[in-house]
């Protein structure tokens, strides 16, 4: 083979190599590298909106009947308002699987307007007349729905930290209002319980690349801000079963709403998001000065690297006197099981046409959870939950 020939084939592969990674990144965005699974990473979780509760008479079995009544107007009456009024196509909520399941199949069809006032216990009904003479009569009636029994939201998300800025993304795939009402029928048998209803699912899919940077220059212009420094705490249930559950010895009973707590998010909701894995790359951004640590009770105190160490690592640790020693303190030392929990500070912003959701991170705080026994028994007094370490970005 000549020279010119070895000379065209050479620029025909650099330009066919050239054109399928513009092509790659312009149909799938520049690929970033996620230190919290090397496939991807995602997550299920509920956030709780804060509620007043007073008590009402119902029987004289449930005389004071607590009645819930969830904070909840900045965010729920402009999205009902957007789906009622303008008729905006929201999905069914009876979906059953995985994130990545979602991803895969696409949203479950489409609900009516009827159907989610029949999830609120709303919208038209008849009720029967009948006269002096014993003339029936039908008279339609309406149900206004009450917003104020919408409990909290369930997402689906994927989250993402940057190995080199450390810097934190949540992305919201789809998320669920859901309403909490009394069971009557439950209450009428002489049992109180509360029943939780996925009332319609808004999907929003994986960010595209474009909308992806154009976020990092020019984040949220055109979207709503709904809450602004929003605080909730997710527990990481990142211990096994049999640690993670403490009762007298005298009660061997596991509870159905304690296994099934544990259950669902073990192996549903944290199915494909590992909680050490996502504590490790957290402390090793902080232990490597990709981020900085302050003390959650003053957020103008910065931690040092032996300050983080007395707060997360091995209890014979934290009499350490030589800092020296303490510095080289490798990740292994690190009390990831005691790591339990972990609270978020957020800004939601919510897209004024589509009702997509964003979130603004603007700092972590992680919790020690400590758990106590009696020193003369044995037996166990309970769990003394603390904040040791917040990032702030």
């Amino acid at each position: 083979m000549n020279r010119f020939l070895q000379f065209i084939l050479v620029l025909c592969y650099l330009s066919i190599t050239g054109v399928c990674s513009q092509t790659t990144e312009k149909l799938f965005g520049k690929r970033r590298y996620n230190p919290l699974i090397p496939e991807n990473c995602y997550i299920k979780y509920i956030y709780d909106f804060p509620f007043k509760s007073t008590t009402i008479y119902y029987s004289d079995q449930f005389p004071e009947l607590e009645i819930r009544k969830y904070d909840n107007t900045d965010f729920i009456l402009p999205l009902f308002d957007k789906i009622f009024n303008e008729n905006l196509k929201v999905y069914n909520p009876n979906f059953w699987g995985s994130v990545e399941d979602l991803l895969k199949s696409g949203p479950p069809g489409l609900i009516d307007t009827n159907i989610i006032l029949l999830y609120m216990h709303a919208g038209w009904d008849t009720a029967y007349s009948i006269s002096d003479d014993n003339l029936v009569t039908l008279k339609p009636y309406y149900t206004s729905p009450d917003y104020e029994d919408i409990s909290g939201l369930f997402f689906f998300e994927t989250w993402f930290i940057d190995p080199d800025k450390g810097s934190f993304e949540k992305n919201v795939i789809a998320y669920f209002p859901i309403r909490e009402y009394w069971d009557e029928y439950a209450l009428e048998e002489g049992q109180a319980e509360r029943l939780r209803r996925l009332i319609l699912m808004i999907y929003s899919g994986l960010p595209e690349g474009k909308r992806r940077n154009f976020r990092l220059k020019n984040r949220y212009k055109g979207l709503n801000l709904v809450y602004n420094g929003i605080e909730h705490e997710i527990e990481l249930f990142n211990r096994p079963y049999n640690e993670y559950l403490y009762r007298d010895y005298s009660v061997t009973e596991i509870s159905d709403e304690e296994y099934n707590q544990w259950e669902y998010h073990t192996f549903d909701f944290y199915k494909y998001f590992d909680a050490d894995r996502f504590l490790k790359v957290i402390t090793g951004l902080i232990l490597s000065g990709k981020l900085h640590a302050f003390d959650p009770l003053d957020k103008e105190k910065m931690l040092t690297t032996q300050d983080i160490i007395h707060r997360i690592g091995e209890e014979a640790l934290y009499n350490t006197n030589n800092t020296a020693d303490i510095t080289k303190i490798s990740q292994a030392t690190i009390r990831y099981d005691n790591l339990n929990s972990v609270s978020f500070n957020e800004d939601w912003y919510l897209d004024p046409v589509t009702l997509k959701m964003y979130k603004k991170i603007n700092s972590i705080t992680l919790f020690r959870f400590d758990y106590q026994y009696d020193d003369y028994t044995g037996d166990f007094l309970g769990v003394a939950k603390t904040p040791v370490i917040t990032i702030i970005y």
